[in-house]
C-alpha cells in the first residue's frame, strides 16, 4: 500500500523532471542567462536589485515575524471559539484556556527573542545606543561619526 503511495507521485514528478533537466543539460550557460534575465525584468519593474546580505535576511526575519504573529492571531481566535462553543462543557473551556495561555506565552518569547537579538545586533554593529541628535545622511557609505558626520 505504501508502495502505491509513492509511485503515484514519484512517476509523474520523475515525467516532469527529467525531461526539464535533459533540456537543460544542452545549455551550459542557462544559469547565467535566467539570472540577467531576472536582473533586467525586476530593474524595469522598478525594484532594488543590490540588496545587501543583511537586508535579505531583515527581510527574511520580517516575514517569519509575520507569519508567526498570523499563527498567534489564528489560536487567538480559535481559542475564543472553543470557548463560546463550550456551552458549559469544563473539558473544552480548560482546552480554550490551555491554547490562550500557550498562545500568549509563545508570542511573548518570540517578541522577547527578537528585542534581545536585535538588541545585540545593534550594540555589537554600533547601530544602537542612545541617540545623539545627529543624523547619518544616506550619501555615507561607509557609516557616520557620532557627530553625523561620514566615516572616511
Amino acid at each position: 500500500m505504501r508502495l502505491n503511495t509513492v509511485l503515484k507521485y514519484a512517476i509523474p514528478l520523475l515525467a516532469i523532471a527529467v525531461p526539464i533537466v535533459a533540456l537543460a543539460a544542452g545549455k551550459p550557460n542557462a544559469g547565467a542567462e535566467a539570472v540577467a534575465g531576472l536582473g533586467a525584468s525586476a530593474g524595469a519593474a522598478g525594484l532594488n536589485t543590490s540588496l545587501s546580505l543583511a537586508q535579505v535576511i531583515g527581510t527574511i526575519i520580517k516575514g517569519a515575524l509575520a507569519l508567526v504573529g498570523l499563527i498567534f492571531l489564528i489560536l487567538m481566535v480559535y481559542a475564543g471559539y472553543l470557548w463560546m462553543i463550550a456551552r458549559g462543557n469544563e473539558e473544552l473551556v480548560t482546552k480554550s484556556k490551555d491554547t490562550l495561555r500557550a498562545a500568549i506565552i509563545g508570542i511573548i518569547i518570540v517578541v522577547g527573542a527578537y528585542a534581545i537579538t536585535s538588541f545585540i545586533i545593534n550594540s555589537l554593529t554600533g547601530q544602537g545606543g542612545a541617540s545623539t541628535g545627529a543624523s547619518c545622511p544616506a550619501t555615507c557609505t561607509k557609516g557616520c561619526n557620532a557627530d553625523g558626520s561620514c566615516k572616511p
